[in-house]
């Protein structure tokens, strides 16, 4: 094969591994990532089959032979953090196929560029997003942070950040509701009767894992103020008149930055402290070290604990133990950071907005 596994990995947005997995026929990838990779790499190898080439896109779309209204360009921040690149699991796989199918329905092209800290990048970037072909940005900041601002004052074309807020709001944000997905998570936990809740992260220092820690602090300091009266009060805790529980509360603990890392960490936690009325998991990582070391440990009253985790984990990979998960929509925020985008690439003066797509609960 002519084409380097790692260039479409990189091109997708993909782990190497999954590339590897598509591409030999193993199981562990969806037929939809299996496609993509197997049409990136017949592109890669013998040319851009659109817009000239291409077959009809369907629905919206340009038509075979038409012009394309203009290039979409997607950039992803990336700061090596293994959340956007070489994450342990294929998260973005479903959020960049939704860029593209979107842009191409909108009747625009679309094209990836990985943003890294190496020396000069950033400027032949914002040539590239500067240029006359490219109609509108968007920004794939899950691993923005302040440092990155500058590089928004530099880019003149209509942008979108998908994954992270800017809090002056002169850009369009769409972001994931963190506050909403850590209530969910305790509401959960608080109506199987939880009253001392252990709050499980990782090390890693992105926006989205620092606002669900914020929110967690927020609502243990408040009692977890809105918490629905169930039949009976959680052990310790008494209702007041306007329903909330002064007698909950929680604490944080950070495991590390890896699954491996997490599990081993979350093993000597576990045989090293008392055990809560239940867990929260910040993310995937955290589901699935945590629910390893739960099934290690092996207690009827480890087995046993309510646990509920933020963002969808495939089940055999939790250890048989049942987590209620909080759903945080990736693909359907891409949606709409697109149609905002286009949006602003037809009217300059449109509104800017941040919107916080909702959470869903999955395995109650």
């Amino acid at each position: 094969m002519k084409t380097k596994m790692v260039d479409v990995a990189k091109r997708l947005g993909l782990s190497k591994a999954t590339v590897s997995l598509a591409v030999n026929g193993k199981p562990g990838v969806s037929e939809e990532t299996r496609a993509r990779v197997l049409a990136c790499i017949r592109e890669m190898e013998d040319g851009p089959a659109y817009p000239a080439e291409a077959d009809p896109i369907p629905e919206d779309g340009y038509a075979k032979g038409d012009a394309p209204r203009g290039l979409i360009k997607v950039i992803i921040i990336n700061h090596n953090r293994q959340v956007v690149q070489d994450p342990e699991l294929d998260l973005w796989s479903e959020v960049l196929a939704a860029f593209d199918s979107k842009a191409r329905q909108m009747g625009y092209l679309y094209s990836l560029t990985y943003l890294s800290d190496k020396l000069g990048e950033a400027d032949s970037c914002i040539k590239e997003c500067n240029q006359d072909l490219v109609s509108g940005v968007i920004l794939f900041a899950t691993e923005m942070d302040a440092s990155d601002y500058p590089i928004l004052k530099r880019i003149r074309k209509p942008l979108v950040i998908y994954d992270y807020e800017i809090p002056d709001g002169s850009i369009s944000c769409v972001c994931a509701d963190n506050y909403g997905a850590v209530e969910r998570g305790i509401r959960i936990l608080y109506d199987r009767g939880a009253s001392n809740i252990v709050y499980m992260s990782t090390s890693k220092e992105i926006y989205n894992f620092t606002k669900r820690r914020a929110s967690f602090d927020r609502l243990m300091d408040s009692g977890a103020a809105g918490c629905p009266a169930a039949n009976e009060p959680p052990a310790g805790g008494t209702f007041s008149e306007d329903g909330t529980v002064p007698g909950m509360h929680g604490k944080r603990v950070a495991l590390g930055r890896s699954i491996p890392e997490i599990t081993r960490n979350a093993r000597a936690w576990l045989s090293s402290h008392e055990l809560p009325d239940a867990f929260l998991f910040e993310n995937y990582q955290v589901s699935i070290g945590v629910t390893s070391a739960l099934r290690d440990l092996g207690t009827e009253a480890a087995l046993s604990l309510p646990l509920a985790g933020i963002d969808l984990v495939p089940e055999y990979m939790l250890s048989g133990i049942p987590v209620t998960q909080v759903r945080i929509p990736h693909a359907e925020r891409a949606i709409l950071a697109m149609e905002q985008l286009e949006r602003e690439i037809l009217d300059h003066d449109a509104v800017r907005v941040k919107i916080f797509a909702s959470t869903s609960v999955s395995g109650i």
